[in-house]
């Protein structure tokens, strides 16, 4: 790295930090409209907001919906409930939150504006539909303000995909009068959480659709990627191999009651055990792959710590199992000082996008 480009990483940094402690560490409803700054993580399972530092005040919605044939009765329905759809020709969709509740209802899965951490070539609604629940998240801009959103990066089945991906999403937030700018997904989780390593160590953020590594060194990304493996990966595989006709149930399973660091108990869990295992493992083995044949790190002088975060995170006993995966294959080629889970796995991403976008506020 050029001394010139450290130096502007770290005023970057220090800004960021300044602005956080001016706005008291973002204990207050309305910080956003005091800042201007906005993180949002557009991820394939849920699209998250962060308008403060308080990862309490982060606003969730899945990003899905279902789609049913359009008539009175079962728009009546809706209405009743309270849900959040469109109506649009032919059909309603029922998207976000509620999207969760009615697939179950129906016994159907959801269907997904993205797939495998980009936008869904496969569904004709996947902009449309992403652009509303984003509108239910963030309000138009005012004056200006700035945006940070994630984007994966580069990897197996990504990188032409990411170019189209990025630049469909940053003309839609523009189009709200945002200052918009991407963030790779694993740099967000190193701001969010390394603040007080000076930005140095490895974000790793384990979403629905893939898990993405960023590699920090004084704020600056030095190594940057995505693994095409992640919650659905494991929610496929395991629907698969138990013969269950959908993923809903298994990732209920998966989210509410999974616990990695027990011996599971019957046959479900033990699979999801086993991809569990084989998603750490090959993050792992990438990590370990890039760092030995990159020619771009500067040197190391202490160990670095490991950051987890996102949805695929989530259950109890992930942080153990990533340790034991670690050691079970030998030495890291650099020293690894601890691995810690992020202070909420959910909200990581969008929180370091929110940091990253007060680093620009003048």
């Amino acid at each position: 790295m050029s001394e010139e480009k450290q130096n502007v990483a770290q005023a970057a940094a220090h800004n960021a930090n300044q602005k956080l402690e001016q706005n008291g560490n973002g204990n207050n409803n309305g910080n956003a409209a005091k800042t201007g700054a906005f993180g949002l993580d557009i991820g394939t399972s849920r699209i998250v907001v962060a308008t403060s530092d308080n990862p309490r005040e982060a606003r969730t919605e899945l990003n899905a919906f279902v789609s049913v044939p359009c008539s009175e009765m079962a728009e009546n329905v809706l209405k009743h409930k309270q849900m959040v759809y469109e109506r649009n020709c032919k059909s309603i969709y029922v998207y976000g939150n509620d999207s969760d509740f009615f697939a179950s209802f129906l016994n159907t899965d959801a269907r997904r504006p993205m797939r495998d951490g980009l936008l869904n070539p496969h569904e004709d609604q996947s902009q449309h539909i992403m652009q509303l629940i984003i509108q239910r998240l963030v309000p138009r801009a005012r004056r200006g303000e700035t945006l940070f959103f994630s984007v994966p990066g580069k990897g197996e089945g990504v990188n032409g995909k990411l170019v189209y991906h990025e630049a469909v999403l940053r003309s839609f937030l523009q189009s709200l009068g945002y200052t918009a700018k991407s963030l790779n997904e694993g740099q967000a989780v190193v701001f969010s959480e390394l603040q007080e390593e000076n930005f140095t160590g490895i974000g790793i953020s384990c979403g629905g659709g893939m898990c993405n590594v960023s590699a920090s060194f004084m704020s600056m990304p030095m190594i940057t990627f995505s693994v095409p493996k992640g919650g659905d990966y494991i929610d496929r595989n395991v629907a698969e191999v138990m013969g269950e006709p959908n993923t809903t149930k298994v990732r209920i399973e998966k989210e509410e009651g999974l616990d990695l660091s027990r011996t599971p108990k019957g046959d479900l869990e033990r699979a999801l055990h086993i991809y569990y295992e084989d998603v750490i493992q090959t993050v792992i083995e990438r990590l370990r792959r890039e760092f030995a044949t990159s020619s771009a790190l500067p040197k190391i002088d202490r160990p670095m710590p490991i950051v987890l975060a996102g949805g695929t995170a989530r259950p109890t006993g992930f942080k153990q199992k990533f340790e034991q995966v670690l050691a079970a294959g030998g030495d890291l080629p650099f020293p690894v000082s601890d691995v810690r889970m992020a202070k909420d796995p959910l909200t990581a991403t969008a929180h370091g996008c929110y940091i990253a976008a007060l680093s620009e506020m003048k």
